[in-house]
């Protein structure tokens, strides 16, 4: 096996109000064929379904649920908590092909 699998990837998915797009940016994110990824969610204060759709994923994931502060302060917030050697940005409207991680490591 490749060393580089040893790498943790960290995924950071930032999001305002994109309620109906998030489920897929999550799932995309949870579904890498590269076994070592975190997933990270930052809410900036959405006022639609958008928390309630991060906390539906429990533990699978890692929930940042914060003020509003625009998209620089959620990538800051979820760039400080990840642990990956590699981190990967995402807006909630993107969505990951099964290989991308693997792609980049």
């Amino acid at each position: 096996m490749n060393e580089n699998c040893q790498l943790l990837v960290s995924i950071v998915i930032n999001n305002y109000n994109y309620g109906q797009f998030l489920p897929q940016a999550i799932d995309s994110s949870l579904s890498q064929t590269y076994p070592n990824s975190e997933v990270i969610v930052v809410d900036d204060e959405s006022t639609d379904n958008s928390q309630e759709i991060i906390t539906s994923y429990g533990d699978k994931i890692i929930s940042i649920l914060k003020k509003n502060g625009g998209q620089a302060s959620a990538l800051n917030a979820g760039f400080y908590v990840s642990r990956g050697e590699i981190v990967i940005f995402l807006d909630a409207d993107d969505y990951l092909f099964p290989n991308a991680v693997s792609e980049v490591v």
